[in-house]
């Protein structure tokens, strides 16, 4: 006698309707998370780019001060729309003409720094200047630096007038 056993099978597994759902989700938190990256390496590099306006403001207000009788004078380190150069060494800055050697070697690091500053569109936007009243430029007893960069994105992320292709950093300061 023999006796045939039948087991019925309990295996239990996914469905291939379980496995498709599951894919779906995965690929979309996936994605997810591949777009906020992108967005994060934005905003590094618009923090980078912020704080290195920053330095260069707070440079160029120091050789100012460092020079009281000549900020004072006229309409001493002023300049608009062109950035200044230095043509000379800048590790070894003479007497004769220091402030504006000092100036000069500043717009060459405002150049080497801050993406797209030799381009007609950003260059137009740089300005050092007395002034009395925010973006007014004339006599007066503040200091006002502007300075200019390329987005690194499509467009500006803190920036909301004006281009957004172009970000801007000011400060004023009494001299």
């Amino acid at each position: 006698m023999r006796r045939s056993m039948q087991k019925k099978s309990t295996s239990q597994g996914f469905s291939l309707l379980e496995v498709l759902i599951t894919i779906l989700l995965i690929t979309v938190g996936v994605l997810g998370m591949v777009a906020m990256q992108g967005r994060s390496i934005q905003y590094t590099n618009d923090s980078l780019h912020r704080t290195q306006a920053a330095i260069l403001a707070n440079e160029m207000i120091e050789i100012v001060r460092a020079s009281p009788t000549t900020a004072t004078d006229g309409n001493a380190f002023y300049f608009t729309a062109q950035l200044p150069s230095s043509a000379g060494d800048c590790r070894e800055i003479g007497n004769a003409f220091l402030m504006e050697d000092q100036v000069g070697c500043w717009g060459n690091k405002v150049r080497r720094l801050m993406p797209g500053a030799d381009t007609d569109a950003i260059s137009g936007q740089y300005y050092v200047c007395r002034t009395t009243a925010e973006g007014a430029c004339g006599a007066g007893s503040a200091l006002e630096v502007q300075i200019a960069w390329r987005a690194s994105g499509e467009q500006c992320l803190l920036d909301a007038d004006g281009d957004n292709e172009i970000c801007t950093y000011r400060v004023r300061t009494q001299i």
